[in-house]
């Protein structure tokens, strides 16, 4: 049995519970004290979604083959001349919105990030976003959409290393996290030095989380997932890790992945 027909067993790192007086966590702002506990592995059983049924409106997330033109994904401008047209044209088959603007992208590459160059991949149970995003990007948006209506944003997921292996990607069944597990926190000088503050979501551990992966992703594959949906009251995002599969040979190539995030209007 290879790799990519059976579950797994991985560790999670979520938050630990916030003490009495503690402040709103953030990132980015004060040097991280190593000292301090914030986040703890807990051991969590990883399902083969490969074998199951999904959609974006129940459990969050939805895996679909999508071939790109697109050569180099360290291309900034290549991937904003083809890659961005692609995703909306893939949002607008798979979403049912009207109209659609994309919010960035994210490239990521394992080895740059061990030689500082770079980012890698995100082990750390987190949503992109929380409902305050709103505020956030609406100077951003209100010069071709209206913040009106239904307004929902997708996460697509792409690896296009050789190797397919090394550090998957894992997303949460959303049925299964409750509003208590949240944990909102501020992301400062996100988008890299002199960014603008963004909140995210940490997430507490519960043993009602419910993960999956798909196994041994090819480059024709993506991942697309909810993380913020305004019809959503309270909004449960998807919340997603990167993991380390146990049984990954220690000679796999490491992983290399796109992020590419888009906005939806509905209306």
């Amino acid at each position: 049995m290879s790799i990519g027909e059976k579950n797994t067993h991985a560790e999670f790192y979520y938050r630990v519970p916030m003490k009495d007086g503690e402040q709103k966590p953030s990132f980015g702002k004060n040097p991280i004290d190593p000292t301090v506990i914030r986040h703890q592995p807990h051991r969590k059983v990883v399902t083969n979604a490969r074998h199951i049924q999904t959609t974006l409106d129940n459990e969050g997330f939805v895996l679909r083959k999508h071939e790109s033109r697109v050569k180099d994904f360290y291309d900034a401008s290549e991937i904003e001349e083809k890659y961005y047209p692609e995703i909306m044209e893939l949002a607008r088959e798979i979403t049912g919105a009207k109209s659609f603007r994309m919010l960035g992208h994210i490239t990521r590459n394992e080895a740059e990030a061990e030689a500082g160059k770079g980012l890698g991949a995100h082990r750390l149970v987190h949503n992109d976003f929380t409902p305050a995003l709103m505020d956030t990007i609406r100077d951003f948006v209100t010069d071709t959409h209206r913040l009106e209506g239904r307004i929902a944003i997708f996460n697509v997921w792409r690896r296009f290393d050789t190797g397919h292996l090394h550090a998957p990607l894992a997303v949460c069944d959303s049925q299964s996290i409750s509003e208590k597990d949240l944990l909102p926190t501020d992301l400062h000088d996100y988008g890299g030095r002199e960014g603008f503050k963004l909140e995210i979501y940490q997430s507490l551990n519960s043993d009602q989380h419910r993960w999956f992966y798909y196994p041994e992703m090819k480059r024709d594959e993506v991942v697309v997932f909810r993380t913020l949906d305004t019809a959503k009251d309270p909004f449960i995002p998807t919340l997603h890790s990167a993991f380390d599969h146990p049984d990954c040979p220690d000679r796999t190539p490491v992983r290399e992945s796109i992020e590419a995030r888009v906005l939806c209007f509905y209306q």
